[in-house]
Order: C-alpha cells, then structure tokens, then sequence
C-alpha cells in the first residue's frame, strides 16, 4: 500500500484541503478497488491526441496515471511493436464543430483505419476545457471519467454529453 499510496498522493498533488484529499481519494479508491482483478492483459490500450489536424501525441505523466488509475493502459508511441489502442482520446481545445469536421479525414489516414479504437468506434472527445487539461485542478473527476469512457461496463458518471462525447464513425 506504500508505493500505491504515495503514487496516488503524487498524482492528488497539493492544492487541495485535507477534507477534498479524504474525498478524492476515496472516489478514485473505488475505482481502483472494483478494477483490482482486472489483470493487465484485459486492461484496455489507450491513446490520446492533443492535436488532430496534423495529429501529434504528446506524452503526458498526469494523463498516463490517470488512465492508469481508470483501468487503462496508456499508449503514446506508434512505432512500438504492440501499440494497439483499442480508445483513442482527442482533448484539443478546438471548437467541437472543427475537430468533428477534421476528424473523418484524420481517421481514415495514415494507421488510424487499422486500430482497434477506430474499427470498435472507440473514438471519444474531450470537449469540456477544464477536465483532463489541468494536472491536479479535479483528479477524482479526471479518473471518473476515463473510467466512465475505458469501462464503460463497470462505471456510469453520467458525464458524457457535459464533458465528452463519443465520435460516431458510421
């Protein structure tokens, strides 16, 4: 419990009252509790783009621990032999009108069509500016959400619609 204690201590940071602390951890704690026997190999491979028009990952620590703490594993790099997203995340801060008129064309180029994220329509966007874009500002709420949208199965926030959407590729 030490290290996984300290590591989601790092990942709170320190801009927050005792009390917010207690309840912060605590929500991400039954998170991590309900997907303890998920073992790793059926977690879920997950990447994200700040950038869609030209797309460019950009590998962030708090986003990747978060993705973590959701059930997720994260993937930035696509010349790794088992990169494999079976989600991709878009957190740009374009308007929605723009990224979901850039979106058909980025998805049908380059590796894109082949992934799995793209062939399931495990396609989501971010659109709420303050979620996912701060490190520390609402982690309990940043892990809700990538645990909403990575399993889907186990978790409903009810946040899609006010924080994200999925992309329809039909």
């Amino acid at each position: 419990m030490g290290d996984a204690h300290h590591s989601l201590q790092a990942f709170i940071g320190t801009n927050h009252t005792p009390e917010e602390i207690g309840d912060i951890e605590e929500r991400i704690g039954l998170i991590i509790h309900k997907l303890k026997f998920i073992p790793d190999a059926q977690r879920t491979k997950v990447t994200y783009l700040r950038e869609t028009a030209p797309w460019q990952f950009s590998p962030e620590t708090y986003l990747d621990h978060a993705i973590k703490l959701a059930g997720g594993i994260p993937q930035t790099d696509p010349s790794q032999v088992d990169f494999a997203p079976e989600v991709l995340l878009i957190l740009s801060d374009k308007p929605t009108a723009k990224l979901l008129s850039e979106l058909p064309e980025m998805l049908s180029s380059s590796f894109w069509p082949d992934t799995n994220a793209v062939k399931n329509n495990q396609v989501y966007l971010i659109h709420h500016p303050e979620y996912l874009r701060t490190p520390d500002l609402y982690p309990a709420d940043d892990v809700e959400i990538l645990a909403e949208i990575i399993n889907s199965g186990y978790f409903v926030y009810g946040r899609n619609e006010d924080v994200w959407m999925q992309f329809d590729l039909g």
